[in-house]
This record gives C-alpha cells, sequence and structure tokens, in this order.
C-alpha cells in the first residue's frame, strides 16, 4: 500500500473529526491487551473489536485495510517461520513431528509460533485504527500539545510532506522513461541491463531533487525568519465522553473475558 493510499483513508475516514487523543487511547488500550493477555482468546477479541472499528465505525474500505496489512503479514509469516523451526539436536524424535538433521517441527515450536503471529496479527489491527482514520497532520499537532521538542517536530513534519514531492518525481520520470521505451524487453539479457541503467539515473535524479528541494526550502524558512516552529492554529475537536466511556468499557471487557475462557488474564 502506498503511502498517499494510507493519507487519503485518514483523511476520508469519519473518525478524523475525533480527537486525536480518543483513537490513540483506543489503539494502545487494545494494543496492551493484544501483547499481555493469552493468545486464546485475547487476540481473538482484539482482532474483532479491531476489525469492527476500522471497518464498520470508522468506514474504512476493506480493500484499504487488506492492503495496509499486507506487508506487516509477511513480516508476521516470517517470524513464525523462524520460530516453528527448531534448530539443534532432537532428544527424543517421538515428541517432534517433523525432523531433518538439526532442524525440527513440534507441538511446543508450533504453539509459540501462533502465539506469536495471532500475538502480532491483534496488535497491528489494533494500530490501524490509528493509522487508518489519522492523518500525520493531526498526529503531529497532537504531539506538540504534549510538549515533543519543536525540533523533532519539524524534522517529521518537513520529512513527510518531502516525501510526497519525491513520490510525484519518481512517478514522472518513470513515465517519461517508459514513453521512451526505456522498460522495453529488448536487446541482450532481455534488456535487463538497460532497465538497470534506467532505474540508476532515476534514482540519481530523484537524489539530485531532493538536495535541491531542501535547499530551496531552507532558503525559504531563513527568509520567513524561521526559527523553532512552524506553528498553525489547530482545528478545536470536542471530544465525547460516550466514545471514551466505550473505549474504557471495551478494553476492560475484552481483558476481564479471558480470565473465565482462559482461567489467567497474563500470558
Amino acid at each position: 500500500m502506498s503511502i498517499t493510499s494510507l493519507d487519503d483513508a485518514a483523511w476520508d475516514s469519519p473518525w478524523r473529526r475525533r480527537p486525536v487523543g480518543e483513537k490513540v487511547a483506543l489503539s494502545i488500550g487494545l494494543i496492551l491487551v493484544a501483547l499481555c493477555t493469552p493468545a486464546w482468546p485475547g487476540t481473538l477479541f482484539v482482532s474483532l473489536i479491531a476489525l469492527a472499528a476500522i471497518l464498520g465505525f470508522a468506514r474504512i474500505r476493506p480493500r484499504a485495510l487488506a492492503q495496509a496489512m499486507a506487508a506487516p503479514i509477511v513480516f508476521l509469516i516470517l517470524g513464525g517461520v523462524s520460530v516453528l523451526v527448531s534448530v539443534g539436536t532432537t532428544k527424543d524424535p517421538a515428541t517432534v513431528w517433523w525432523h531433518g538433521g538439526i532442524f525440527s517441527i513440534g507441538p511446543v515450536s508450533a504453539r509459540q509460533a501462533a502465539d506469536l503471529v495471532a500475538h502480532g496479527l491483534a496488535g497491528t489491527l489494533a494500530l490501524m485504527i490509528l493509522a487508518l482514520t489519522t492523518p500525520m497532520v493531526d498526529l503531529l499537532t497532537w504531539m506538540r500539545r504534549l510538549h515533543v521538542p519543536d525540533a523533532l517536530l519539524e524534522i517529521a513534519n518537513l520529512t513527510y510532506r518531502l516525501i510526497f514531492v519525491l513520490l510525484d518525481t519518481v512517478f514522472t520520470a518513470h513515465e517519461a522513461q517508459k514513453c521512451r521505451l526505456g522498460d522495453a524487453p529488448a536487446g541482450r539479457l532481455n534488456g535487463y541491463r538497460r532497465r538497470f541503467e534506467n532505474t540508476a539515473a532515476l534514482m540519481g535524479s530523484v537524489g539530485v531533487r531532493a538536495w535541491a528541494r531542501s535547499n530551496r526550502l531552507n532558503d525559504g524558512l531563513v527568509n520567513r525568519g524561521f526559527e523553532d516552529a512552524l506553528v498553525t492554529l489547530p482545528v478545536q475537536r470536542s471530544g465525547s465522553w460516550t466514545f471514551k466511556l466505550v473505549t474504557l468499557l471495551v478494553i476492560a471487557g475484552s481483558w476481564a473475558a479471558c480470565w473465565p475462557i482462559a482461567g489467567r488474564l497474563w500470558r
């Protein structure tokens, strides 16, 4: 999923008008439940609540959620596989399902891998509540109220804005190369050498443009008397006590529900 698609989903969501603090509390609360409670049923509760919040109340398109979750799921699968396969000699081959040389797979490693993937998936879904409903501009403005150093916020803000400028440069240059048949599979090695050369030229062009844009941005800030922060007027949003109460009940209820099912509240 491109960063522009994620940002567009956040701007279009009805929850964009909610205070950032409320969404942060819901997201962090569910992440803590996903990490601290038993994999069954804690992660299931968190996943269902996060999906209901994202797809139902926040009205995020399922395709946008699937695209945002694609990369994290790949990393979770790779991490799960690394835990699933144990390395070392097996004292009792009867206790494992499969073994070959120094590698083996057994019920213990399978349970650990499943728990790892379940906790990671539930925590990622909880984080997506904030990522898919809160634009970066709103998040940085909220962090300024927490007295985060202005220098850090300005670096993050300018970097975030330059990303879109550089992406536009990359897309424009790539389309120009395609119009000149720069990616045509012709010549030796099916044109791979020419493709590598065009990619290198594109990266060099983007680097030069990034440097030029940064210098122009610095000159503009100096001419405007920039000292420590570019403070803008934030949009005032009134909080909802109903939302806060529901958030507290959902987090506490999902945590407490683990006791009668799993027999414990912690992992």
